[in-house]
């Protein structure tokens, strides 16, 4: 298990080596990008491989990769100039981040509610009327917030993933994307960045279903934990290659 003082301890190894250079300023961006959209990517059950998404990112369009992919990954770059513009207002996540976060997506045309999400059959999600779901939501940030010096920064970003996929299934289908958008907002307030979880989608649909029909998001918190720590690692590994 990895736990936060381990994190912080690795935090400490990676900003002892300040100044960045450009070249690696320009490489921590770069990575945050990547990782942000080929984790949603391979979550959303893309085929894309990080080289494909990161391709796409550098503007290349890929010949027999869905129109809506190239844009999905296109939509994390502006989610990520947003994350960066409600952080200067020091704002924590709620429904009006998360209905522009949501809008955000919406206009790169993605495809209809996957009917088929083997997550929401083992929900047995039914879809709820948007006052009753947004009154919800508002209760479940505000409940968050409360709970928020309890927990550690990748509990709370479970919790706040969890929350919004148990709330949010809109039949338009975002309702996954955004609860990943609260998480990796929750790490960069925190002070780190998004990251890759690096699990399968078939992984990700049993370790969610579980976390929301028992309350437990512990799992989900673990590998939020693992995915910062391998990044901080990386990075080092970077620097200290003389990048």
């Amino acid at each position: 298990m990895t736990d936060i003082k381990s994190i912080e301890d690795k935090r400490e190894a990676l900003y002892a080596l300040v100044p960045f250079s450009e070249g690696v300023k320009n490489f921590k961006r770069q990575v945050d990008l990547v990782d942000f959209a080929y984790s949603d990517m391979r979550l959303f059950g893309s085929a894309l491989t990080k080289e494909g998404v990161t391709r796409i990112l550098e503007g290349v369009t890929i010949p027999d990769v869905p129109v809506f992919e190239h844009r999905i990954c296109e939509a994390h770059r502006k989610l990520l100039s947003r994350f960066e513009d409600k952080l200067h207002m020091g704002l924590d996540i709620d429904i009006i981040l998360l209905n522009e976060y949501c809008m955000t997506l919406a206009s790169e045309d993605l495809p209809p509610y996957r009917e088929g999400m083997t997550l929401l059959y083992h929900l047995d999600f039914v879809p709820g009327d948007d006052d009753r779901i947004s009154s919800d939501l508002a209760d479940m940030f505000a409940a968050e917030r409360r709970l928020r010096d309890k927990r550690d920064f990748c509990e709370t970003a479970a919790a706040l993933h969890m929350g919004v996929l148990k709330t949010y299934p809109y039949s338009e289908g975002f309702s996954e994307l955004s609860a990943r958008a609260a998480a990796q907002y929750e790490l960069v307030k925190a002070g780190y960045f998004p990251v890759d979880i690096e699990i399968s989608e078939s992984e990700y649909n049993m370790v969610c279903a579980s976390a929301i029909r028992t309350g437990d998001a512990s799992k989900f918190a673990e590998l939020l934990r693992k995915a910062i720590f391998k990044k901080l690692q990386t990075l080092i590994d970077s620097i200290e290659r003389g990048l």
